[in-house]
């Protein structure tokens, strides 16, 4: 950490417009700060820390085509997708441990990694297969003013193919993708990469479908098209999670809050959260894909996958992670987490957790 005021003007001097995805110069100094002053922090660092050093001695492993969505995970497309998806990790682990420690091997190691990936992968619109790819974007948000420009001209580049595809895939209005799921990752998508390159197409598709990705999938009661759908609270966290990393996004950028924005219907990301509440502190249960209307699922309960068993309960943690997403919202989801996770004395839970803070 002692190298982070060199990090701090070097961003000063090269940004070229603000980290609104990652971490801004301030931010950076606030986990700085954190990481020196609290135990718990410091050791969730101490992981991220290590898997950063792993990855030194790493070369990438990108792939052309990322095949995730509709394939079981006995598919060896998708087994060879999840191999090389481990990248992902290691690229944020990567830039993170350059904005904390300042190393320059860290950041010449992510720069590698990334366009690796800029340069090998083909975007296809698939926004469930493109969403893998969040913490990517935030690790080249975080760092992008400190690389080569020749490689954030490919980076970028890769980018605008990402949500070109997206968009251009998003156009069928009729599609049930056009209001599930589906849709809430690919506004992510887009959203994200609007404002890492401060691109005012994306950012203006954003503002208007926002608005009516909400009023579509979500309910006016807290639930959702996707849980009526599939009878599973699994996938109601999957649609919430992207909509509040982007909603979080916006209320950094424009200070416009979509997390307490209701529709014309009454629905709202905060109902939608207050409705998983209860199932994630264990005041309710809920016996999960009992009467889906996806065929997909089945396969999946067939095939043994865990997490798609038919009629098996919601598990509370299974919730943990969206609800510390919207803890930058409402702080007091936190107290949900910590009883869903058995740590009523842990301040910091997880690694988002620290994020959050140092964001405040």
């Amino acid at each position: 950490m002692k190298y982070i005021l060199a990090i701090l003007f070097s961003f000063a001097v090269t940004a070229s417009y603000a980290q609104l995805v990652s971490l801004n110069k301030e931010e950076v100094a606030n986990l700085g700060h954190l990481l020196k002053n609290d135990k718990e922090a410091n050791a969730l660092y101490a992981i991220v820390k290590r898997r950063a050093d792993d990855a030194l001695a790493q070369t990438p492993n990108p792939i052309d085509t990322v095949v995730s969505e509709g394939h079981l995970a006995t598919d060896p497309k998708k087994i060879r997708t999840i191999q090389s998806l481990k990248d992902i990790d290691k690229i944020y682990s990567l830039s993170i441990a350059y904005v904390v420690d300042g190393n320059k091997k860290y950041l010449s190691k992510t720069g590698e990694f990334i366009l690796a990936w800029a340069t090998t992968n083909r975007p296809q619109g698939n926004p469930i297969n493109d969403t893998k790819f969040e913490d990517l974007l935030i690790a080249y948000d975080l760092l992008k003013n400190n690389l080569p420009a020749e490689d954030d001209k490919m980076i970028n580049s890769w980018l605008e193919q990402m949500a070109d595809a997206e968009i251009k895939t998003g156009q069928s209005k009729t599609k049930i993708t056009s209001l599930n799921n589906w849709n809430s990752h690919r506004l992510k998508v887009i959203g994200l990469i609007a404002y890492i390159l401060n691109n005012d197409k994306y950012k203006n598709y954003i503002a208007e479908e926002l608005p009516v990705q909400i009023e579509k999938n979500l309910l006016p009661d807290g639930s959702g098209f996707d849980f009526r759908e599939r009878d599973a609270l699994h996938y109601h966290v999957y649609t919430l999670e992207p909509l509040i990393s982007l909603a979080t996004v916006l209320k950094r950028a424009t200070g416009k809050d979509f997390y307490h924005y209701s529709s014309p219907s009454g629905a709202s990301i905060e109902k939608s959260i207050a409705f998983l509440i209860p199932f994630v502190s264990g005041e309710k249960m809920h016996a999960e894909f009992v009467n889906s209307k996806v065929a997909f699922d089945k396969k999946r309960a067939v095939n043994k996958e865990a997490g798609y068993e038919i009629g098996a309960p919601f598990k509370r943690t299974a919730g943990v992670n969206v609800l510390v997403e919207a803890s930058y919202f409402d702080p007091s989801c936190m107290d949900v987490v910590r009883k869903a996770m058995g740590i009523s004395s842990v301040v910091y839970p997880t690694w988002q957790a620290v994020i959050n803070e140092v964001r405040k």
